[in-house]
């Protein structure tokens, strides 16, 4: 599902933050919310804000806003906004951010690519972002029309052939949205948050975590890497050298992570590593990376961090994505397909954990020769077997520690194949499962499909065919043996130059980085 990015509509805000303007009593506020209050320089939309720990708008789909806006036009159920009022004016919603955005949105043309948006995130809006707008527009046009059109029938006070969007243009002033006030402080204000998104659309447990820990140094590193240093500061109070050095390094790390943030599967060379932006796990994708690369687990005591701290854990993380996939010289360059997708195109987020641990552990112990030693044969067992990772998910789920059993099942293939270079993958498997930890494993895979019978390929079949073909493709580094990705690679001599080579093109040949500029050395 393509879901649309409507976070800028409705900036963040502390809920302790006071305002030079607004009145400390709330007893005369508002009951319903009329269309004009949704236009951006409205008094009653300039005075809105989300909680800072608010989870991105960036739930529905294209079909799902277009509904919204529907329901609203025709006169249909739209349940009450629930809203709160700080000391300062500021209105925060407690419930109704996506109700409120999808309306937003068509009244102001900024589906996540107006120039909302593009203030709000400095400029850089990804392709995928771009399209999911588009897509939503041309939607709604189509089915409403915009509301800049549905403006000019009602104000030049004319009729057209569309039926639909004249009664919409003469019954639009008199419908109103129904609001309900949270009576208290901030503190009640969040546990009304809290307790209302907790019934509706359930916070996950890692974004619970973040929001009650929001001013810890690892939620604002991970704050600042989803949005690449982007949108809302949540690192403002610190220096503005500090806050510069926050924004290059969460750039670095967003980049890493997701690329462009447009996935096209029919460039397997181009997915990125910490799989779709656009996804309702995103926050907790980069979260998770921050604490593996840190060392973090959820037993770890943290503390509310300063700037340096922030920093440190930005660094850490930075480091160690730059191992597993960058331009740097030490960078082993893995395909991301190969080790973090499967056979369909699914981001694996299971295998994408365990291997950020297992790659922290290689740096620290100092094994990533030992890796690149038996990287060949490692790669082929682990996209042949691909589904073992999906076994040690499922039986590892409860304890809620699956990827720490997915590193430990990485360092046991690396050391039975060191041990037993000769190994056929069936027999190097079969070691694997004689360990206790493993012995659960199951490699006897059952097709369903035992009679072959006359029918187009499902979209699914499709899409394997086109992934296994894509890989066959794939080139291999000469030094190691393993899968090459084209983003991060080197050409090197095949003779060395101190050895009498020349820079004749057939003396030249593709590598990954770290094995030519490290272990080959």
């Amino acid at each position: 599902m393509q879901t649309i990015t409507l976070d800028a509509l409705i900036p963040r805000e502390d809920f302790n933050i006071l305002s030079s303007t607004g009145s400390s009593s709330n007893t005369r506020n508002k009951q319903t919310l009329s269309i004009e209050d949704l236009k951006y320089d409205s008094f009653f939309f300039s005075a809105l804000r989300k909680p800072i720990f608010q989870r991105e708008t960036n739930e529905w789909d294209a079909e799902k806003v277009c509904s919204m806006i529907e329901s609203f036009v025709n006169d249909e159920l739209v349940p009450a906004i629930i809203l709160w009022r700080n000391q300062g004016g500021y209105i925060f919603v407690i419930d109704g951010a996506h109700r409120l955005s999808s309306l937003g949105a068509w009244i102001n043309d900024d589906y996540g690519d107006g120039p909302i948006s593009i203030s709000f995130y400095g400029n850089y809006i990804s392709d995928e972002q771009r399209k999911a707008a588009e897509k939503t527009r041309q939607l709604v046009n189509q089915k409403i029309g915009s509301f800049k059109e549905i403006e000019a029938i009602s104000r030049n006070r004319i009729s057209t052939e569309n039926d639909l969007k004249n009664d919409i243009a003469k019954n639009l002033g008199a419908l109103a949205i129904q609001l309900q006030w949270v009576d208290g402080n901030a503190a009640k204000a969040e546990d009304s948050f809290l307790k209302i998104n907790q019934s509706a659309t359930k916070i996950s447990e890692a974004e619970l975590e973040l929001i009650k820990n929001r001013e810890h140094s690892y939620a604002i590193a991970a704050r600042a890497i989803v949005r690449a240093g982007k949108g809302y500061k949540y690192w403002s109070a610190y220096s503005i050298t500090e806050q510069e050095h926050i924004v290059e390094l969460s750039k670095k790390i967003h980049q890493l992570m997701f690329g462009i943030g447009n996935i096209n599967m029919d460039d397997i060379n181009s997915l990125p590593i910490g799989g779709p932006l656009n996804s309702s796990l995103t926050l907790d994708v980069v979260t998770q990376t921050v604490r593996i690369c840190n060392g973090l687990d959820r037993k770890t005591k943290t503390n509310v961090g300063d700037a340096n701290e922030v920093i440190t854990y930005l660094r850490n993380t930075l480091r160690i994505l730059q191992y597993i996939n960058s331009k740097e010289k030490f960078s082993l360059g893995v395909h991301p397909f190969v080790y973090f997708y499967s056979g369909i195109g699914k981001h694996k987020i299971g295998s994408y954990y365990g291997f950020l641990m297992f790659a922290k552990e290689l740096i620290e112990k100092k094994k990533i020769d030992n890796f690149i030693q038996v990287r060949s044969r490692f790669e082929s067992v682990i996209y042949q077997y691909n589904f073992l990772v999906q076994q040690i998910i499922r039986k590892d789920r409860q304890s809620k520690r699956a990827y720490v059993s997915i590193k430990d099942y990485y360092v046991l293939l690396m050391e039975i194949i060191l041990e037993n270079p000769t190994y056929s993958n069936e027999a190097i498997v079969e070691e694997i499962k004689k360990n206790d930890k493993f012995k659960y494993l199951q490699t006897e895979i059952v097709d369903n499909e035992t009679v072959a019978v006359k029918s187009n390929f499902s979209r699914g079949k499709k899409q394997q065919i086109k992934m296994e073909t894509f890989v066959e493709s794939l080139p291999r580094c000469p030094i190691c043996g393993g899968y090459i990705c084209s983003n991060s690679v080197s050409v090197d001599h095949i003779q060395r130059k101190q050895d009498g080579g020349t820079n004749a093109v057939e003396n030249g040949q593709i590598t990954h980085l770290y094995c030519n500029t490290t272990y080959k050395n």
